[in-house]
């Protein structure tokens, strides 16, 4: 058995803590050998075993990073960001690709296009959401559901903060008028973290085993899209098309969580959502127009918001086969008793 065998034989039939995984993942990813076969066989089998761990493993560094800084000239730092490269440059070849039509020549006609692409993409139309408006969620389902919305929606706020940092001085002015409604127009007590923890804890909290792997990958793709971006034209089209596609996801569960009854303090995050987003998005693109000149700009503003819109399709993904398994399990107790 080879080297990198008899690791995957530990990692994945061993009965290891989550920390000796990790531990472990580490061991293998800071040989470049491992490194380059690890990531390609992750994304060759995309929600496979080794992918699943490399998110979680992804997701604990960058939660790290959020608390503690980056470590310039620590040896976590340049083992970190090895690794997070490494990973970042082999999924990008396992990336989709489409051509933007030759015949968009300006911006204008380009984002006409884009925006059509955006609402038309299958994570608006995700089967999670007709669960919804069937009514078909029990409170344990539903507060599964929140607990993953829940880890992306709390760190929303750093993405916009941090892509800031690398954009034009005059399309600041828009991601800090998203910032100024990310923390409740200078209520605090309405900052969208604030707002949904209500709905959370009136369905029981959010429990750690809650997380899924897909859920993981759409906090590690805003990451390299907006904190380690290659330049404005993939953050610009992963944010701008995530904000432009929220609205028609939430409506859907406003009106379930409505027809369960629910007052207004609880499903306040979600009216708010509905209402601003769309102008987000909207703004957004209206403020990067200026920068986008090329096509090769197109390109890039493009791939960046199928990339993060499928990274939150995945999440509904993730979701529904959480559902799906946890109903077989209660099916399977049902008929054993």
């Amino acid at each position: 058995m080879s080297n990198v065998s008899f690791l995957e034989h530990r990692l994945h039939h061993e009965a290891l803590t989550d920390a000796q995984k990790l531990s472990l993942l580490r061991v293998m990813i800071a040989n470049d050998g491992f490194a380059e076969g690890l990531a390609h066989k992750a994304f060759q089998n995309k929600g496979g075993a080794v992918w699943r761990d490399i998110q979680f493993l992804l997701f604990d560094i960058n939660l790290r990073m959020m608390r503690d800084g980056f470590g310039l000239g620590t040896a976590r730092a340049e083992r970190e960001w090895v690794l997070r490269n490494t990973i970042e440059r082999i999924e990008q070849q396992y990336l989709p690709r489409e051509q933007v039509p030759a015949h968009l020549n300006t911006p204008e006609e380009f984002l006409v296009w884009l925006k059509d692409r955006i609402y038309k993409h299958r994570v608006n139309h995700s089967p999670l959401f007709d669960y919804f408006d069937r009514d078909d969620l029990t409170d344990e389902e539903l507060r599964y559901f929140l607990a993953n919305y829940r880890v992306n929606m709390q760190r929303f706020h750093l993405h916009v903060a941090a892509f800031s940092l690398i954009v034009p001085f005059e399309m600041r002015e828009e991601l800090y008028h998203n910032l100024h409604d990310e923390f409740g127009q200078g209520d605090f007590t309405k900052a969208h973290p604030n707002l949904f923890e209500p709905l959370m804890n009136h369905f029981g909290g959010a429990r750690e085993d809650d997380v899924n792997a897909e859920t993981c990958h759409l906090l590690n793709t805003k990451i390299n899209l907006c904190w380690f971006a290659d330049g404005l034209m993939p953050g610009l089209g992963g944010m701008g098309g995530l904000e432009l596609s929220i609205p028609a996801q939430q409506k859907r569960v406003l009106a379930h969580l409505r027809r369960r009854g629910l007052g207004p303090e609880l499903v306040e995050f979600f009216v708010v959502h509905c209402e601003l987003d769309e102008d987000h998005g909207d703004g957004w693109f209206a403020a990067g127009l200026p920068y986008m000149k090329t096509r090769e700009d197109f390109q890039k503003v493009f791939d960046g918001a199928m990339r993060m819109l499928e990274a939150r399709a995945g999440v509904y993904d993730g979701i529904l086969a959480g559902i799906a398994q946890r109903r077989g399990i209660r099916a399977q107790a049902s008929s054993a008793a």
